[in-house]
């Protein structure tokens, strides 16, 4: 059943009907519709327009939708002749001058949408010769992947989308293309990570052009450098485009601190940082950017670029009676004016953090949202590591939150600027507790409540011990506290890992929360818990009463499938039991009102009244847990030291008066914070969601200071100026009628749907994302291609309503989301969600190939038709033509590319991709051809010489018993030489990989079962045997066959073939010292430089992808060759010291020791391989042939 208050059909946003029209026309049209709709008469010409009402809303806010139009003159012409043929319609039973207003203003917006569009082609190619001379026009993109991946932040909220996406690669670029721009007529957002939490970067004007400055990453060499004093100190300069993660890390690998460290440190950049004036768990020690920045570099509306730096830093957090003064200079140096702050002015008394003063003196870029310029460079004091830390957690036990309220203020009282400091104090409540599945540590009672980590450090070890005593000694007052203190530094990360996915909390409301931050005096954080506290019990008591209303509202009308008149009587029992249970409901205690027991007993009673009326009751069900999922709950998790509380509501953005109580209860802990002495925003800033709680007097101040830099309002229009934003903004919110969703079902995209359903945008699949690369344009990762595939959607359910077509055309551009993707699953181990974008990725392949839309290219095609076949006589044959003569070709041809490669048009084409580097040789022989011939049906048992330790089942796959023959043989060598009794398989088996990921899922799943067949007659055949182990050579066999249920089927664990010799004892004779690849399919889960280390081989890790990723680089050489460059550039950094001209790099993946072959820099060997030249030596070969001689075939 349609919403009768949304008549504005294709509407899958939270919008209103009145916030549409006001978006669309304004609000005078909407005054006029309002006065139409008290007339009468007006039922199908009313439909009609609302429905181009609609038409236009989707059209202006879907990229993908827009583009479609542009490129496809038949499908325009024909929905324009529709619209026209509407309005023509409604025209022609007009009654009212009201309707001939709304009409007009309905073909003036038909007209500006028709000229947008034939023009666009137009605008865009004079927007690129403007442009492409200062960043090149690679770096231009129109494209609507881009384009709907910065129409949001981690918000979701949007308005507009942006005009064009600009990723400039040099700092010196930024000052010209902001003139370039002022001059074009556009206005500048500038746009890091996308991981906002408050909408500062979401376009809330027409006409805005994004500047991303991801691609500004450079991190520059520690400096040391002397205060006056002849203090020394550590300081490192970087772009604004690097990820906050990678400069924690760089300052670490040299002993230090980078201290700005906020959540999203994963994901969110330096530029945003700065920004927004972010912290994060160590402010609590070291401050936010601001206390911690030297110096940086603005590029202001006039194209100036600005230098700010401070003056005498006391290499310390900014402390209220601090004086600070920072210097502004221009290109040549010429200090323009010099800043002096107190600490009053950058924080409110008693409060550890504080970004509600905007204007902080006239400060440029600090705290400004990105509405006064762009950050593009900065320097940061580095902090040295202490010598010791201690991490412990404390779990609070019980039915409210005033124990753990009152020991986070005794805490932070008693290590109040002592030594040892405290350096963290995290917390997260109930809710949190729930959503991200806590393994509760220790036993204290029955419910827990809450959770504080703590990270305490000293560079002395006796005072370290002592402050964990003191918090023992805290802890004693409190028996409903269970401590625990991590013995080890893993341990530790394991407690903070829990910290890393409260972004679940959002995942039962479709990923919408209203997400707020506050910063409280830290002896009013108590007060605050127990007002949660009491607003949940509240919520709860009135979320029950509405249970109870919606059940009697739905059972006065209900429609029994038999004996309505029986109903009717039961219906006015219930009215007098629904009575009475709201009654005791009005005086329930907190116990009875948390535990539901009112509201529970009520259902009870119905079933039992309504026994036999299944339907009456199955709707009933249905009522009472719809509207208990409407329940509001704040959920709080703090950075406790400092005072600063985030406060997440979740809620269905589509549920009108949920979204209305929920930003009501948000109004109340606003109010809360502020009579507490405390600020509406700590670190979030203030962007759309807060705007209406910053004193008026600092917006006052703000319009001042913007009227002063950027008079003609060039940067973030709208940012922090329009008071009923919230009222303007929408987010997309799929609320499916029954026949969008039987369109989605139709083109098997419900499922699709659902999997991103829960994506809560936080960005921590982006640095785990093989295909996220910004120096060659590649941003991929999964948070940008599930809000590009809910954009999709919502075009194709347009598209095929609106010209009743099932063809699902649009849909083609699903292929290059998909096609960006290794299928390394890497994204799941960190999403807060668990979304397996690996696992999309191959669904949307199959719906592709389900509609002829997917491109397979004919080496790919060779290549699948190959793996897939078993025959034993034309794999020999096959193989000669498609693997040796093929590489050898492909070689050949490189050398001829090389001298057409260095034309800079011809470099990126296809062709030349596929020949950028020259393919490893393939092993001469498979593996067969070294064993007696076996039929399909027969398997072969080699024994070892002399005892045997053990019996394993070897699956050799493709890649090494058909590609890389030599990595099964070493195999083999090394489990003989171990004593182990090797079962082989029958020749040529294939895991089904290859063909699943490649979208021939019917083929996979014929593989899958021929497999598990086999495996079984196997381990039927081999009963009286006891296996020790299945042995794998590589990982997507291994994902393989532990789908394929191998680790039952032989009742014994399934392990890479390195891993499995390192327990059991393998070392290395003598030390060695190499590099290593860590597949994308890792079978040994991120163990081997450890593993390695223990069997006396020094490893060096290469991280990115090798750029094969399987059959990518013959399927889209574009993608490899961009990961190829990336693993080049690692290769050379990773192999600076090793003496070898061309040092070894291991890996344990067949298909990696294809694609690392291209790297000229390096010898790719396979891991078994290379244990096998240590174990045997350079001659191991001959010494296989040996080992091999006592075989048997077995038939099974």
């Amino acid at each position: 059943m349609r919403d009768p208050f949304r008549k504005i059909p294709f509407n899958y946003t939270s919008a209103g009907d009145d916030q549409i029209i006001v978006h669309l026309f304004g609000n005078e049209i909407l005054s006029t519709i309002h006065l139409l709709e008290t007339l009468k008469g007006t039922g199908r010409s009313s439909r009609l327009l609302h429905r181009f009402m609609g038409d236009l809303f989707i059209i202006h806010r879907n990229a993908f939708l827009f583009q479609e139009l542009v490129e496809h003159p038949m499908l325009r012409r024909r929905l324009f002749a529709e619209f026209e043929n509407d309005l023509f319609n409604i025209a022609g039973h007009a009654e009212h001058d009201e309707v001939r207003i709304v009409l007009d203003a309905s073909s003036s917006a038909l007209r500006q949408l028709k000229t947008q569009i034939n023009s666009v082609a137009k605008e865009q190619a004079r927007m690129s010769r403007l442009l492409s001379p200062v960043i090149g026009k690679a770096n231009i993109c129109f494209d609507p992947f881009n384009i709907t991946s910065h129409a949001t932040d981690a918000t979701d909220w949007r308005r507009y989308s942006p005009a064009a996406v600009l990723r400039p690669d040099r700092e010196g670029q930024i000052p010209t293309l902001v003139g370039k721009l002022k001059k074009l007529g556009f206005h500048i957002i500038p746009r890091g990570g996308g991981t906002g939490l408050t909408g500062g970067a979401t376009p809330l004007a027409p006409d805005c052009v994004m500047i991303n400055t991801e691609k500004l990453n450079t991190i520059f060499p520690i400096e040391y450098r002397k205060t006056k004093d002849g203090m020394a100190y550590a300081v490192m300069a970087m772009e604004a485009g690097v990820i906050t993660q990678d400069a924690k890390d760089a300052a670490a690998a040299q002993g230090y601190i980078f201290a700005t460290d906020p959540t999203s440190a994963w994901a969110c950049t330096i530029g945003g940082n700065l920004a927004e004036n972010a912290g994060g768990k160590t402010a609590v020690l070291y401050g936010t950017a601001i206390d911690n920045v030297l110096s940086f570099r603005i590029t202001m509306p006039d194209g100036h670029l600005l230098t700010v730096a401070r003056q005498d830093h006391p290499l310390r957090k900014i402390r209220y009676e601090d004086t600070l003064n920072f210097v502004v200079k221009d290109e040549k140096g010429k200090i323009l004016k010099t800043i002096e702050l107190t600490g009053a002015d950058v924080r409110k008394k008693g409060l550890g953090k504080d970004v509600t003063n905007k204007v902080l003196g006239g400060l440029p870029g600090l705290q400004k949202e990105g509405c006064d310029g762009i950050i593009t460079w900065a320097e940061f004091i580095l902090y040295p590591e202490f010598a010791h830390k201690a991490t412990c957690c404390i779990e609070f036990f019980g039915n409210d939150m005033t124990e753990a309220g009152k020991v986070i203020t005794e805490i932070c009282t008693r290590f109040d600027n002592s030594d040892p400091a405290l350096m963290a104090l995290e917390h997260f409540d109930e809710e949190y507790i729930k959503a991200i599945k806590y393994k509760t540590k220790r036993s204290v009672g029955d419910r827990l409540k809450a959770v504080l980590l703590i990270d305490m450090v000293s560079n002395d070890q006796a005072l370290l011990d002592q402050g964990m005593r003191g918090i023992e000694t805290i802890l004693e007052a409190y028996d409903k506290t269970g401590l625990s203190i991590a013995q080890d530094r893993a341990e530790a990360a394991r407690y903070w890992e829990d910290r890393k996915r409260l972004g679940a909390i959002a995942a039962h409301t479709n990923a919408f929360k209203l997400n707020e931050d506050i910063v409280l005096p830290i002896d009013s954080l108590a007060d605050f818990v127990r007002f949660v506290d009491q607003t949940n019990v509240e919520e709860k008591k009135y979320i029950q009463g509405r249970i109870i209303l919606n059940i009697l509202a739905y059972l006065e009308t209900a429609i029994p499938l038999s004996d309505p008149q029986w109903l009717g009587k039961k219906v006015g029992r219930i009215k007098d039991i629904a009575y009475g249970i709201r009654k005791k409901l009005d005086i329930a205690s907190r116990d009875a009102i948390e535990a539901f027991i009112h509201t529970k007993n009520f259902h009870s009673q119905i079933q039992d009244h309504l026994h036999g009326y299944s339907l009456v009751l199955s709707n009933v069900e249905h009522i009472y847990n719809d509207t208990l999922s409407r329940l509001v709950v704040i959920a709080t998790h703090m950075h406790a030291g400092d005072g600063n509380v985030h406060v997440n509501i979740p809620v269905f953005s589509n549920d009108k008066e949920m979204l209305a109580r929920a930003h009501m209860t948000a109004d109340k802990v606003m109010a809360k914070a502020v009579a507490l002495d405390g600020v509406v925003s700590g670190e979030h800033g203030i962007g759309i969601t807060k705007f209406k709680y910053l004193d008026e007097s600092q917006v006052r101040k703000f319009d001042a200071y913007r009227k002063q830099v950027d008079p003609n309002g060039l940067m973030n229009p709208g940012k922090l100026s329009e008071p009923d934003i919230l009222n303007k903004v929408f987010t997309p919110s799929f609320n499916l009628m029954k026949l969008e969703a039987q369109i989605l079902k139709h083109g098997s995209l419900s499922d699709l749907a659902a999997n991103i359903s829960h994506c809560v945008r936080c960005g921590k699949c982006k640095p785990q994302c093989p295909v996220f690369y910004p120096a060659r344009n590649m941003f991929f990762h999964p948070r940008n291609k599930n809000l590009a595939l809910g954009a999709l959607i919502e075009a194709l359910l347009y598209i095929t309503q609106r010209i009743q077509s099932t063809k699902f055309k649009v849909l083609k551009n699903l292929e290059q989301i998909s096609d960006h993707c290794t299928i390394c699953h890497k994204c799941l181990d960190k999403c807060p969600v668990n979304i397996d974008s690996g696992v999309i990725s191959i669904e949307e392949r199959e719906i592709l190939k389900k509609m002829d839309f997917k491109h397979t290219p004919v080496s790919t095609k060779l290549t699948l038709g190959y793996l897939g076949t078993r025959n034993q006589a034309l794999n020999p044959i096959i193989r000669t033509g498609l693997l040796t003569v093929g590489s050898s070709v492909q070689r050949a041809a490189v050398k001829v590319a090389k001298p057409i490669s260095l034309i800079p048009a011809l470099k990126e084409t296809r062709p030349l991709q596929l020949l950028h580097a020259p393919v490893s040789r393939p092993g001469l022989t498979t593996l067969r051809a070294y064993l007696p011939p076996a039929d399909r049906n027969q398997a072969i048992l080699i024994n070892p010489p002399g005892k045997v330790v053990s019996t394993v089942f070897y699956f050799p796959g493709c890649g090494s018993e058909r590609m890389f023959s030599d990595i099964s043989k070493a195999t083999i060598f090394l489990l003989l030489c171990q004593g182990h009794q090797v079962v082989l398989p029958p020749p040529y088996m294939c895991c089904g990989y290859p063909l699943k990921v490649n979208a021939r899922k019917k083929e996979a799943q014929k593989v899958s079962l021929e497999n598990t067949i086999i495996m079984t007659q196997i381990r039927d055949m081999f009963n009286d045997l006891e296996f020790s182990g299945c042995i794998v050579s590589c990982g997507t066999c291994m994902e393989s066959l532990s789908d394929q249920g191998i680790t039952d089927l032989f009742d014994a664990g399934l392990f890479d073939i390195s891993g499995y010799l390192f327990e059991h004892g393998l070392t290395a004779a003598t030390p060695q010292a190499c590099l290593y690849h860590a597949p994308c399919h890792d079978s040994l889960k991120g163990m081997a430089v450890a593993k390695l280390a223990q069997a006396g081989i020094e490893a060096r890790d290469v991280p990115y992808c090798c750029s094969e990723a399987g059959t990518m680089a013959l399927s889209r050489p574009d993608i490899s060759y961009n990961m190829f460059l990336r693993k080049q550039d690692a290769i050379k950094t990773a192999r600076q010291g090793l003496g070898a001209v061309k040092p070894r790099i291991l890996t344990n993946c067949p298909s990696c020791v294809q694609g690392l072959g291209r790297q000229n820099q390096v010898t790719a060997v396979h891991m078994a391989v290379e244990l096998a030249r240590l174990t045997g030596g350079a001659d191991w070969m001959k010494q296989f042939r040996v080992l091999i001689r006592n075989m048997e075939i077995v038939t099974f």
